[in-house]
């Protein structure tokens, strides 16, 4: 009989996942399927298998790839991920899971926001993932405030969406992306975040450049799903920004007489025309894929 919850857990030598493990196992019980990603040494690997989790090696690099290597080895009915760092409260797997069983949502994630401990997380962290967070709650209509987390539960008819799909590098908000992408519900649900007991975070070397790849693939994919909403606001503010320097150029010609701002005109009609084009190819473009849409649905 499959278990109910899968728990993936991606780690490199992080000495809390042997607690975390146990953790795990009284809270959601003991028939849990847990799965331990790693790409550490051998000797780590064999500390691992003491855990009696299932043990797989990473490859690839990334947290996305491990997590999804993990969930694609998954049997349980709801499959989950928590952070082996041992700075996600665990209780929050059952809230989350709780949400997803009485379908209140499809995918829900551990908002740290609202539960961070003293010195749990840098300031310049915190304000990068709260302006992530907004972007991607705007696009995609789906109100979260920490879509960088690392703790999250979701069903399986969910996943078996996405297993497919090879991640980009944007850590948990690949998934994120993907599932609203999809049509799927994101919620979230508060949880406790504690300092790091051991060493450092192995995420990436540089958060500021592993910020803007995440918001670059947030505003990409939602411009390859609803080209509409990209096109048509870029188009519609160059539109406006044109429309009013061309007031400015006509309403300095009837008062003076005199059309004195060649440059200015002529670079009004530019941006009124881009605008009006870029408006027209996100409808264009919009269309196409509403009709694509429906021939797989009829395939």
């Amino acid at each position: 009989m499959p278990p109910k919850v899968s728990v993936v857990i991606p780690t490199m030598n992080e000495e809390s996942i042997f607690k975390l493990v146990g953790q795990i196992k009284n809270l959601l019980g003991r028939d849990t399927e847990i799965i331990i990603v790693y790409k550490s040494s051998d000797a780590y690997f064999k500390r691992l298998r003491t855990t009696g989790a299932k043990v797989i090696r990473q490859r690839s690099k990334g947290v996305e790839n491990a997590v999804m290597m993990g969930l694609r080895a998954a049997n349980g009915k709801y499959i989950a991920s928590i952070d082996a760092d041992g700075t996600h409260d665990p209780k929050g797997l059952v809230e989350a899971l709780k949400m997803v069983e009485s379908g209140k949502a499809d995918f829900v994630l551990g908002n740290r926001m609202r539960g961070l401990s003293k010195g749990s997380m840098q300031r310049y962290i915190r304000f990068g993932n709260m302006m992530l967070s907004w972007l991607y709650s705007n696009l995609y209509h789906a109100r979260v405030h920490d879509v960088l987390t690392g703790l999250f539960v979701m069903k399986r008819e969910a996943f078996d969406e996405i297993r497919n799909i090879e991640p980009y590098r944007a850590g948990i908000a690949f998934f994120a992306i993907e599932l609203a992408r999809r049509g799927y519900s994101v919620k979230e649900v508060d949880i406790k975040y504690y300092k790091r007991a051991y060493g450092e975070s192995k995420l990436t070397r540089s958060k500021f450049a592993y910020g803007f790849n995440v918001a670059s693939h947030i505003v990409r994919q939602l411009r390859d799903y609803s080209p509409l909403l990209i096109f048509g606001l870029v188009g519609a503010v160059l539109f406006i920004i044109g429309f009013i320097l061309g007031i400015s150029v006509l309403a300095s010609f009837l008062s003076t007489g005199i059309f004195a701002f060649t440059g200015r005109a002529l670079i009004a009609f530019l941006l009124l025309v881009i605008g009006f084009l870029l408006i027209v190819a996100g409808l264009i473009l919009d269309l196409l894929l509403e009709i694509e849409r429906r021939m797989e649905q009829i395939r």
